[in-house]
C-alpha cells in the first residue's frame, strides 16, 4: 500500500523561510562582493583561489625586494660609468697637453700653462675618485670611509683608503648576486703607481725646462687603459644589471595581474550578478507573501 506524505502548511513556511534566508545570504554576498571589490573575502569562498593569490603574493613581494636592489645597483653603477667616462674624458685632454709639449712646439711659458692644468686635472679626477652614491663611495670595495682616496700633505700621492676584503654585491634573484663597485686601484691604482702619482710627475717634468715627456707618455697610456678596462668590466655587469630589471619588472606585472583576476571582483560583472539576485530576491519575496496567504480558516470552509 504506498503511503500519502502529508504537506502541512508549516512545513511549506518552514521551507520558504529557508530558500528565502539562502537567497537573502547570497544577496547579502554578493553586496559585500560588489562594496569590496574582493572576489575572495575568505580562503572557504575559493580555496583554490586563495591558495593561488597567495601564491601571487609572496612571488610579488620577493620580486619587489629584487626590484629594489636591481635599482640600488643600477644607481650605483650608472655613478661607476660617469665618473670613470669623466675620468677618461680627462685623461685624453692631458695626453692631448702633454703631447703637445712632447712636441717641442711648445715653450716653457706653453709647458708651464700645460702643467697648471694638469694639476687642476688631478683635481678634478681625485674628486671623480671619491664619488659617492646614499653615502658611501663607489670606489672604496667595502669600506665605509667617507673618502676612498686621501690626499694627505701638500705635495703627497694620494693614498686609497678602501678595503679589499671583499666585494659590494647586490642579490638579484634567489640564487645570484652581482657586483656593484669597483675599488679604486681596478681604476686609478694605488700608491706610486696610482694615476694621480703619474700627473705629479708628468707636473713635474713640464716644469722642468727641456724634460722628457716620453716615459709620462707611457704611463699616462697606461694609467687611461686601466680606467677604460674597469669601465667595460663595470659597463657589462651594468647591462646585466639592467636586462634583470626589465625582467623583473614584467614579471611583477604579470604577477600583479594573475593576484587581481584571482582576488578582485570584475565591478561590471559583478554589478549584474547583484542586479539579478535583487531581482530573484523581490520575487521570491514576493511568491512567499502570496503562498503564505492561507491560512487555517481557508481549509475549514
Amino acid at each position: 500500500m504506498t503511503m500519502m506524505n502529508r504537506v502541512t502548511s508549516s512545513m511549506t513556511a518552514a521551507a520558504m523561510r529557508a530558500n528565502l534566508q539562502d537567497s537573502a545570504k547570497t544577496l547579502a554576498e554578493l553586496q559585500t562582493k560588489a562594496a569590496s571589490r574582493q572576489a575572495i573575502s575568505r580562503p572557504s569562498d575559493d580555496p583554490a583561489g586563495a591558495r593561488t593569490a597567495m601564491t601571487a603574493r609572496a612571488e610579488i613581494a620577493r620580486s619587489t625586494q629584487y626590484e629594489r636592489n636591481l635599482q640600488n645597483a643600477d644607481t650605483w653603477m650608472q655613478s661607476i660609468d660617469s665618473a670613470l667616462q669623466s675620468g677618461l674624458d680627462i685623461m685624453t685632454r692631458i695626453q692631448d697637453l702633454t703631447l703637445a709639449a712632447a712636441n717641442g712646439t711648445v715653450n716653457q711659458a706653453g709647458r708651464d700653462a700645460s702643467a697648471a692644468e694638469v694639476d687642476q686635472l688631478r683635481t678634478e679626477l681625485l674628486s671623480l675618485a671619491n664619488t659617492q652614491i646614499l653615502g658611501r663611495n663607489v670606489f672604496a670595495g667595502t669600506s665605509a670611509e667617507n673618502l676612498a682616496y686621501t690626499q694627505g700633505a701638500p705635495g703627497s700621492v694620494p693614498q686609497w683608503t678602501g678595503s679589499e676584503t671583499g666585494t659590494v654585491e647586490r642579490r638579484i634573484s634567489d640564487s645570484s648576486t652581482i657586483r656593484v663597485d669597483v675599488p679604486g686601484p681596478e681604476a686609478f691604482g694605488a700608491g706610486g703607481s696610482s694615476v694621480f702619482a703619474v700627473l705629479d710627475q708628468l707636473s713635474e717634468n713640464l716644469r722642468t725646462p727641456g724634460a722628457s715627456l716620453s716615459a709620462d707618455i707611457s704611463a699616462l697610456k697606461s694609467s687611461r687603459q686601466g680606467m677604460s678596462d674597469a669601465l667595460t668590466a663595470s659597463g657589462a655587469r651594468h647591462a646585466t644589471v639592467g636586462r634583470t630589471l626589465e625582467a623583473v619588472r614584467t614579471q611583477l606585472t604579470e604577477l600583479e595581474a594573475t593576484r587581481t583576476s584571482t582576488e578582485e571582483a570584475d565591478l561590471a560583472e559583478s554589478a549584474v550578478e547583484l542586479q539579478m539576485q535583487q531581482l530573484n530576491y523581490q520575487a521570491a519575496l514576493a511568491v512567499s507573501a502570496q503562498a503564505l496567504q492561507t491560512s487555517l480558516l481557508d481549509y475549514l470552509r
